[in-house]
């Protein structure tokens, strides 16, 4: 019985260890993705059970190619910044204007600038 509880207590120590956070990444990049998987962007720009494998929102995979030619004169940085705090200035066609307001406000400069640069690197 007591090697059970313990197994049990090693169980349960090892999944609190596995969902704690991480500490910030110091690469832009790699904060802009810890960012990405803290606000849950992947629940409605990937494919997944919850939204019948079709994204709410477009995919993002090669974002940082397709920002670049989505508005001339605006830069691909400009659009996605743009993107994440005003949603509906940047509608993508045959996508509800779904995406949630306020992100700007929720995250910090630092943030955003690596989520930029996080998507950015989607290519």
């Amino acid at each position: 019985m007591r090697k059970a509880a313990l197994v049990a207590i090693l169980a349960a120590t090892a999944l609190a260890a596995s969902c704690a956070s991480e500490p910030p990444a110091t690469d832009r990049v790699a904060r802009g993705r810890q960012v990405y998987r803290d606000l849950n962007c992947a629940s409605c720009h990937e494919g997944s059970l919850l939204n019948f494998f079709r994204p709410v929102g477009p995919p993002l995979e090669h974002v940082g190619t397709v920002a670049e030619t989505r508005r001339p004169g605006v830069t691909g940085a400009e659009y996605l910044r743009q993107s994440v705090t005003d949603p509906g200035a940047f509608v993508v066609p045959g996508y509800p204007d779904s995406m949630p307001r306020g992100l700007g406000e929720r995250i910090s400069k630092e943030d955003l600038d690596a989520l930029v640069g996080y998507l950015l690197s989607l290519r």
